[in-house]
């Protein structure tokens, strides 16, 4: 993994746009202190570096009718653990994931998932989980309340 450096403008740019994707290059560039055609240029500069991947909406899943937030930890058995990424990228396309993180230690995926009910949660781990002989162990963790945003540095 290469060393990138940021500058300070850059950094304030990264930190506007991520508290705000659709900030007005104008309102952006008076933040932090530019000329509109030098920020843009900036903005453009960071999305080619692959610092800035996408712009997106922040939805909120119990507003959308997901009330039950999960956290679902599996161990994958030891002779597929070559295939982690493959199944990360498999699980990241269902229905109500949210996220998937690849971590160290004990557990090698950790599903951040969002349903309509606990019944629903339940068929979602019986359906994905229950049979598949690659899921050496999952444990399934409720969401009671989540803190915090997206910190971009």
């Amino acid at each position: 993994m290469k060393d990138i450096q940021l500058s300070d403008v850059d950094r304030r740019i990264v930190s506007a746009l991520a508290c705000d994707g659709r900030m007005p290059y104008k309102e952006l560039a008076e933040l932090v202190g530019l000329p509109v055609s030098t920020c843009h240029g900036r903005v453009r500069a960071l999305e080619s570096r692959g610092i800035i991947t996408g712009y997106h909406a922040e939805v909120d899943p119990v507003a959308a009718g997901s009330e039950v937030q999960a956290l679902i930890l599996i161990r994958i058995h030891s002779h597929h653990r070559n295939r982690v990424s493959v199944v990360s990228d498999e699980l990241v396309r269902l229905p109500g994931v949210q996220r998937v993180f690849l971590i160290g230690g004990d557990i090698d995926l950790v599903v951040h998932v969002a349903t309509a009910s606990v019944a629903a949660l339940r068929s979602f781990v019986s359906e994905h989980f229950g049979s598949d002989p690659i899921y050496a162990h999952t444990q399934t963790q409720l969401v009671f309340e989540a803190r915090g945003g997206q910190s971009p540095l």
